[in-house]
């Protein structure tokens, strides 16, 4: 039998297969997030400096995203279940020499290997889930798979923190074994063979694929390190150059090729193009604003890693709860509605933070995220089920690896625009700050005065409390300064969410009517 005909499979099978990608894709996505709150940890370990162990977490992320875009031609080679069931073997693999290593070059040797396996996870699993259920059916399917996709990354510093401190911080890449042993004995067990029909055996695109890696690597690398380095750094112009040299290349390589790496020809589906385009300013906003809120509970709020993911959770464990909800509700109404109300959602949660503070309670600091778990269940399952279900079935590993491609790559750039934003802002108000408090300003000395009087009635000398007096408002100004500038990086990106909700309302206004036939690309 294959998995590509189009065969209509029993409940209980699509149940079966449905948990054994869950279970992959949860070991996946709990190790994006598992290894952050460690590496002080292994820095100490191996006497690693920071430069040196943020290999650690880039090197996985290159390989991770390099691995994608192999997803659709590999699985038109040895098919979805044996690329599923290689995949957790090299990730589980990859798991265990971590755990063995025994130097930083080792452990990111061990991470790339790592990254081999999980960066076909998750399109893998994706174009299973397309296989076995019907297009109406596969709202509820993408909403019950994105509950592992989203308890991940929330349980990952509560678990990474949990086990570092406990058992040391290999056990963070060891607790992936038993879980990487029973999803290949699941998938080796279950899932019914599917032998890739013939016209899928199209040659190797290696020059679209040398290109795309080149645009890949030198983008991601150039975002994660632009902060650090400076965005006018000749590293990152550098990056920049190979980026636009790069896509240029693919693009001309793609439009020349009769079989490539990428089928660009699913632009020509009106809907696959706005879910795209949906996905792109959705991935901007969600992950920024994910990156923004731990630094500020950390930063300002003076945080730990685990009481931050302790905050973070509510929402996260919301989103869990409604995503299956939302993909059954968008298999009756249809994607367009929900997509704006989660947009809504989304941006009410960036839109609440414009007067946060230090001072702001932690209730006030979860209610955004409850709302921003709401919005984003009645989002990403619909919208992942509604670019599965614009192409031809056996399309559908080429569709999940392209948008996880897109999805990667405007991760990262949100991250990078709020980090910029963040920092020119930060400096923006440090300056206005600054002006205010002149050593001549009445105000400030007057500040000055009551605050050294306050140190001298603790027990200091005149000099002693004068130097505590500026040093708390120095403190004071930029502490101000840096609530200013979280404020401003939340509002530019409700703004992008907001820009988002336009696309969106060409998205189908009803269901996948029932049951569906194959469908032609134009």
């Amino acid at each position: 039998m294959t998995a590509h005909t189009g065969e209509v499979y029993d409940a209980k099978y699509k149940r079966e297969v449905l948990l054994v990608v869950m279970v992959g894709t949860l070991m996946a996505a709990l190790d994006t997030s598992i290894v952050n709150v460690s590496i002080p940890a292994i820095m100490a370990d191996f006497g690693a400096s920071l430069n040196d162990i943020e290999w650690v977490l880039t090197g996985y992320m290159l390989a991770f995203a390099t691995l994608m875009p192999l997803t659709s031609w590999l699985s038109g080679r040895i098919g979805h279940k044996n690329l599923y069931m290689g995949s957790l073997l090299l990730f589980t693999l990859g798991s265990l020499l971590c755990g063995l290593a025994w130097n930083t070059e080792s452990l990111v040797a061990a991470r790339v290997i790592q990254a081999m396996g999980g960066g076909a996870l998750t399109p893998t699993g994706m174009a299973l889930i397309s296989d076995v259920f019907e297009p109406h059916e596969r709202g509820r399917a993408m909403g019950y798979w994105g509950v592992g996709v989203i308890l991940g990354p929330a349980f990952g510093p509560t678990v990474g923190g949990y086990l570092t401190s406990a058992f040391g911080w290999p056990s963070i890449f060891l607790v992936n074994l038993p879980i990487g042993i029973l999803g290949t004995w699941a998938t080796l067990r279950i899932l019914k063979p599917d032998k890739p029909p013939v016209e899928h055996h199209r040659p190797f695109d290696a020059w679209g694929f040398g290109f795309l890696t080149i645009v890949l690597i030198s983008f991601l690398y150039g975002v994660s390190q632009g902060e650090q380095e400076g965005w006018t750094s000749n590293l990152i112009i550098g990056c920049g150059i190979f980026t636009i040299v790069g896509f240029i290349g693919f693009l001309l390589v793609e439009t020349h090729v009769e079989h490539g790496i990428m089928d660009l020809s699913l632009f020509k589906s009106s809907v696959f193009s706005v879910s795209m385009v949906v996905t792109v300013t959705r991935s901007i906003a969600l992950f920024g604003g994910v990156f923004l809120l731990p630094v500020f509970l950390q930063q300002v709020k003076g945080l730990d890693e685990i009481e931050s993911g302790l905050i973070l959770l509510p929402g996260s464990l919301l989103i869990a709860f409604f995503m299956p909800i939302a993909g059954h509700v968008s298999e009756k109404v249809g994607p367009r509605y929900l997509a704006i109300g989660g947009l809504f959602g989304l941006w009410l949660f960036m839109y609440m933070y414009r007067d946060l503070t230090a001072a702001t309670s932690t209730w006030n600091i979860i209610l955004p995220t409850i709302v921003r778990g709401a919005g984003i269940s009645f989002l990403m399952a619909p919208m992942m089920a509604t670019m599965m279900n614009a192409v031809p079935r056996n399309k559908s590993a080429m569709a999940s690896s392209m948008m996880n491609i897109v999805q990667q790559i405007s991760g990262s750039l949100g991250i990078a625009v709020l980090a910029m934003v963040l920092a020119n802002r930060t400096h923006f108000h440090m300056g206005v700050i600054g002006t205010a408090m002149n050593m001549q300003s009445p105000i400030f000395q007057e500040s000055i005065r009551n605050l050294t009087e306050r140190a001298h009635l603790l027990g200091y000398d005149h000099a002693t409390a004068s130097l505590l007096a500026q040093s708390t408002l120095a403190k004071a100004g930029v502490m101000r300064a840096s609530e200013h500038a979280f404020q401003d990086a939340f509002l530019v990106g409700a703004l992008i969410v907001a820009l988002t909700i336009i696309p969106t309302l060409l998205l189908p206004g009803k269901p996948e009517a029932k049951p569906s036939k194959p469908m032609v690309m134009e």
